[in-house]
C-alpha cells in the first residue's frame, strides 16, 4: 500500500516551509488530496516528481553545487543585484557597479557618465577602475585615479565577504574650493590613457558635483543597498541546500 505523508512529513522530506508547500499545491507543482481536513501526500508521487525533475536537468532540484564556503559567490543573484543597484544608482544620481574581491566587474555599470564611459573603452582604464573599486570596502569614501570619489560596501554569505558594490563617478564641493580642483590632472590622465584631452574636458561636466551631506546618505544607503545583497545571497544559499537536500533525497 502507497505510504501517506503529512504536510509535516513532506516539510521534513523536501526541507522547506509549510507556506512553500501550499504554494507548490496551488502552482500545481504538487498534487495531494485532503482527508478529514488534512492534507494527505503519496510518498510514491512524491518520490517519482523528485526523480522526474532530477532527470530533466532542473537546476532548482538537481543542483549539485556544492554548498559550502569556496562557493558562496554563486549564490548572489546577479541578475536582481544588477536591477537593484540600477535603482540604487538613478535615486543617488551616481554609477553604481558590483564586483569581485579583485575589483572585477560583476555586473554592468550602472547609470555611468560620459567622462567615465571614456576612461572605460580603454584597457588601462578599465585596469585602472577595477584597481580603485579592489580599495574600497568599509562604505568611507577613497579618490581613484581619475580624481573621482568613490564608495563601496561589502557584500558577505555564508559569514564570509564575497565581493562589493561601489558607487563612484561623482566629486564633492569642499570649503576650500569649488569641487573643480581634480580636473587639473586632465592632461595627464588624457595621456595615459590615450585619449584627447579635448574630449575629456568635454564631459567633465557630466561628473556629478555633491555636497558633503550628500556623501554622507550615499554612504549610508550603499552600506544598506550591499547589506540587502548579503541577505539575497544568504537566503539563495540557504535554497540552494535544501534544494540539494532534495536531489540526494530522489537518489535514494
Amino acid at each position: 500500500m502507497d505510504d501517506l505523508l503529512t504536510t509535516k512529513q513532506l516539510q521534513e522530506l523536501l526541507q522547506v516551509d509549510r507556506i512553500t508547500i501550499y504554494r507548490m499545491l496551488g502552482d500545481g507543482r504538487l498534487s495531494g488530496f485532503k482527508v478529514g481536513g488534512q492534507w494527505r501526500f503519496s510518498r510514491q508521487e512524491i518520490e517519482a516528481w523528485l526523480q522526474r525533475r532530477q532527470k530533466k536537468g532542473d537546476r532548482a532540484a538537481a543542483a549539485v553545487m556544492p554548498v559550502g564556503p569556496g562557493n558562496s559567490l554563486q549564490a548572489l543573484p546577479l541578475s536582481c543585484v544588477d536591477a537593484i543597484q540600477g535603482v540604487c544608482a538613478e535615486a543617488l544620481d551616481i554609477a553604481t557597479v558590483t564586483v569581485n574581491l579583485d575589483g572585477s566587474p560583476l555586473t554592468g555599470i550602472s547609470n555611468s557618465c560620459d567622462f567615465c564611459n571614456q576612461i572605460l573603452s580603454t584597457d588601462k582604464g578599465r585596469e585602472r577602475c577595477a584597481a580603485a573599486w579592489k580599495r574600497g570596502s568599509g562604505g568611507q569614501a577613497y579618490v581613484c585615479h581619475a580624481g573621482l570619489l568613490c564608495v563601496s560596501a561589502r557584500i558577505e554569505v555564508g559569514g564570509r565577504p564575497v565581493a562589493m558594490t561601489a558607487g563612484c563617478q561623482f566629486v564633492v564641493q569642499t570649503g576650500n574650493g569649488d569641487g573643480m580642483e581634480w580636473q587639473s590632472n586632465l592632461p595627464r590622465l588624457a595621456a595615459e590613457l590615450g585619449l584627447p584631452e579635448g574630449n575629456l574636458r568635454s564631459a567633465a561636466n557630466t561628473v556629478h558635483l555633491f555636497s558633503a551631506e550628500k556623501l554622507a546618505r550615499i554612504s549610508h544607503l550603499l552600506r544598506r543597498v550591499a547589506g540587502t545583497f548579503s541577505e539575497l545571497g544568504q537566503e539563495r544559499l540557504n535554497l540552494v541546500s535544501r534544494l540539494q537536500h532534495i536531489a540526494e533525497v530522489s537518489k535514494i
